[in-house]
């Protein structure tokens, strides 16, 4: 009895078929194609196939249709025949063995303490072989498991190992779009995603938003990052600064699917499509926007400009203020003034008479003494205050009433 990792197949010779069936596994999240000279396969029937793994058992998803009427792809796996009650009979106990293997192999490295997480374990329709799929994050030597797992199952062993992705695909899922996950629903290979991708589309690089079930970055991160591409060439980037009529902003947001960005320094912020963005704003490398410093009394305000609108819904006239903007400016300077008005009406006069009043009972170490108060520190321009009179409240003791 031979066991090994991967089977070693012969190239098989192309072979040209009259007609081509679609058909759908069990496990599988996509139908395949396969080849045929029986032109009476319908939809809905069992057939027998040969893939790479041996003979299986699937299910038609469409009527056989002519590859040469249609030009469709020529398919390289034959369907052996239309499953028979025998096949079907099979098949079920091999679900059944399929469990046994399954609790065999797991016991196996659970004792052999390997570093493997199970997934399945699937025999063939002859059961000649059985496929266990295991996922692991680092290469596992498990030549004393396929030892113990020969002697036990009496079969030939395949044991595959896979990735993260590969695990969503077997097991499936609902995406955050609401959706089958793309890798099971009609994906056959995987493409590279980088987070550069969601950079060009102007993504929050949140990576719990960004990644799917598997863990990795979402595949549908590369469907629409040829057109973000191109819609975004020759356009500054984002953050950087631009010199714009004059004066030198920062891009602080651009977004393409509303054609605009949005250009912002301390005084103004400037809305523009991007087709002006690319035209008329210069790049400026290494130039400092100096920062003012804030004054209390006077808050910032900034201008909003839209360049590109019609005149009747512009916010803005000649002097760079809208009407709301004048009069929230004007309502802020009114408060500032009045604000200064309440200051200065609670600070003391020079000379006024002040009046200090202690509440509460002494304390015993001041009991039948006055208590002296220390006029406070004037500066040297002022002058001492004058006619300062000091009441105390309270109840004396019987010996001082006496």
């Amino acid at each position: 009895m031979s066991q090994e990792l991967k089977e070693t197949r012969e190239p098989v010779e192309a072979v040209n078929y009259t007609y081509t069936v679609p058909v759908r596994f069990e496990n599988a999240g996509r139908p395949y194609s396969f080849g045929t000279e029986n032109a009476e396969i319908h939809k809905g029937e069992h057939v027998v196939v040969e893939t790479q793994q041996g003979l299986e058992l699937g299910v038609a998803e469409a009527d056989a249709v002519a590859v040469a009427k249609y030009g469709l792809r020529m398919p390289t796996r034959p369907i052996i025949r239309v499953a028979t009650a025998r096949d079907l009979r099979i098949n079920e106990e091999n679900k059944r063995e399929n469990d046994r293997a399954f609790a065999i192999c797991k016991q196996e490295i659970a004792d052999l303490k390997l570093d493997m997480n199970l997934l399945s374990a699937q025999y063939t329709l002859d059961r000649s072989k059985v496929l266990f799929v295991y996922l692991s994050d680092q290469r596992v030597d498990f030549r004393e498991l396929l030892k113990k797992l020969g002697s036990r199952l009496h079969c030939r062993i395949e044991l595959r190992q896979i990735g993260e992705r590969d695990k969503a695909r077997m097991v499936g899922g609902i995406g955050m779009c609401g959706m089958e996950c793309c890798c099971r629903r009609f994906k056959s290979r995987f493409d590279v995603i980088s987070i550069n991708m969601a950079k060009n589309q102007l993504l929050a690089l949140n990576i719990d938003k960004l990644s799917g079930m598997c863990g990795k970055l979402m595949c549908c991160l590369k469907y629409e990052d040829n057109d973000y591409k191109e819609m975004t060439a020759g356009l500054p980037k984002m953050g950087s600064q631009v010199e714009y009529d004059g004066e030198i902003y920062r891009i602080t947001n651009m977004n393409v699917m509303s054609n605009e960005a949005k250009l912002e320094n301390r005084e103004n912020a400037v809305f523009l499509t991007l087709d002006e963005l690319r035209e008329k704003a210069i790049p400026r490398k290494g130039v400092v926007m100096q920062r003012k410093k804030d004054d209390p009394g006077h808050p910032v305000h900034k201008n909003i400009i839209h360049v590109g609108q019609h005149p009747e819904h512009r916010e803005t006239e000649h002097t760079g203020h809208s009407e709301p903007v004048r009069e929230m400016r004007d309502k802020n300077a009114r408060m500032a003034r009045g604000h200064r008005r309440d200051v200065n009406a609670n600070e003391p006069a020079k000379n006024s008479r002040t009046e200090v009043r202690t509440f509460g009972r002494r304390n015993k170490n001041e009991q039948g003494s006055k208590p002296s108060v220390k006029p406070a520190a004037k500066p040297a321009d002022r002058k001492p205050a004058k006619n300062v009179t000091v009441r105390t409240f309270g109840r004396r003791k019987k010996e001082e009433n006496a």
